[in-house]
C-alpha cells in the first residue's frame, strides 16, 4: 500500500451495500478516501469535477449499468461488482474495459478481497501508464530505435527508424536484424567497421547499415540488453544514429590535411 490515501469512487445504489463497504474500509483501516454515488447520473456529475485513483461499481444501477460507467471513465481503472452467476456480465465488462470484478455474495465476504484487488488494479494501471509514456517517448525520439528478441528477430521499430531505413513497420517486424547490415565490405569507402573522430578528438566505432532500397550509410550504434524482473535477458534494444554528415566532414578534413601536408611538408 502507498502512504497517501487512494481516491476511490464507489457507485452503488443499495444503501446496505454502501454501509457495508464503508464499514469494511473503517474496520480494515484501509487508506481510502471514498466518495459514494448512488446512480449513473450522480457518478457522471462527480466524475466531471474530481479525479479518482479507481472506480468500484455495482453492475446493476437504478438508471443504468456499470457499462454506462465504463463509457464515462477515461484513464481510471474500474472494478466491477456483480451478482453470483453473472459470468456473462463480467465478460462484457472486460471487453468494455473493466480491470477486474468481484462477485457480491450474501455475506458480503467479497469485501475481504477488496484491498488486494484495488492494489493490483492501481499498480497495473500505473504500469500501463508508464509503458505508454515510455512507448510515446521512444516513438517520438529523433534517433532510430529497434528492438529484437533473443533470436535476433525485430519486434519493434519507432518512427525515426522507418524514416531512416525506408521500411514500413509491418515490412520489417519479425525479420532478422541482419537485414539492416551491409554485409561484406564493398570497397575502401564502405568498410564494415570503422573509427571516426568527433567533438574535439573523441572517437566512436561506426558501422554501415543498409536501407530498404539497398543504399548503404554509416551509423553509430548503442545496444543494451533488456532483462525481466528475475534478471533473465529477454530482448536487445538498438539505438542508431545516422552519422553520414559526420563522416562526410571527417573525409573532407582528411583531404584538406593531405593537401596541406603536400604543400608544406608538415604533418597535421
Amino acid at each position: 500500500m502507498k502512504d497517501s490515501k487512494y481516491e476511490i469512487l464507489l457507485i452503488e445504489d443499495d444503501k446496505l451495500d454502501q454501509m457495508a463497504f464503508t464499514q469494511a474500509v473503517e474496520d480494515g483501516e484501509l487508506p481510502y478516501d471514498c466518495i459514494i454515488a448512488g446512480s449513473v447520473s450522480e457518478a457522471r456529475d462527480i466524475l466531471a469535477g474530481r479525479q479518482f485513483d479507481i472506480v468500484i461499481s455495482d453492475y446493476s444501477l437504478g438508471d443504468g449499468t456499470a457499462l454506462d460507467i465504463l463509457e464515462l471513465v477515461t484513464d481510471i481503472p474500474v472494478i466491477l461488482v456483480t451478482g453470483a452467476g453473472d459470468e456473462e456480465v463480467a465478460v462484457s465488462a472486460y471487453k468494455a474495459g473493466a480491470y477486474d470484478y468481484l462477485t457480491k455474495d450474501f455475506e458480503r465476504s467479497y469485501l475481504k478481497t477488496l484491498p488486494i484487488t484495488v492494489e493490483n488494479a492501481i499498480r497495473h494501471h500505473e504500469t500501463e501508464r508508464q509503458m505508454h509514456l515510455l512507448s510515446a517517448a521512444v516513438m517520438s525520439t529523433s534517433e532510430s530505435v529497434y528492438i529484437t528478441n533473443l533470436e535476433d528477430r525485430i519486434i519493434f521499430v519507432n518512427k525515426a527508424f522507418c524514416k531512416t531505413y525506408g521500411y514500413q513497420q509491418d515490412e520489417v517486424i519479425a525479420k532478422n536484424s541482419h537485414v539492416l547490415w551491409m554485409g561484406k565490405p564493398q570497397n575502401n569507402y564502405t568498410r564494415s567497421v570503422f573509427r571516426t573522430s568527433f567533438g574535439g578528438g573523441e572517437c566512436e566505432i561506426g558501422f554501415y547499415h543498409r536501407r530498404k532500397d539497398g543504399s548503404i550509410f554509416p551509423v553509430s550504434i548503442s545496444r543494451s540488453i533488456v532483462k525481466d524482473a528475475k534478471g533473465n535477458s529477454i530482448a536487445v534494444v538498438g539505438m542508431v544514429r545516422d552519422i553520414t554528415e559526420l563522416v562526410r566532414i571527417e573525409d573532407k578534413m582528411k583531404v584538406l590535411n593531405e593537401k596541406l601536408q603536400q604543400q608544406t611538408g608538415v604533418t597535421v
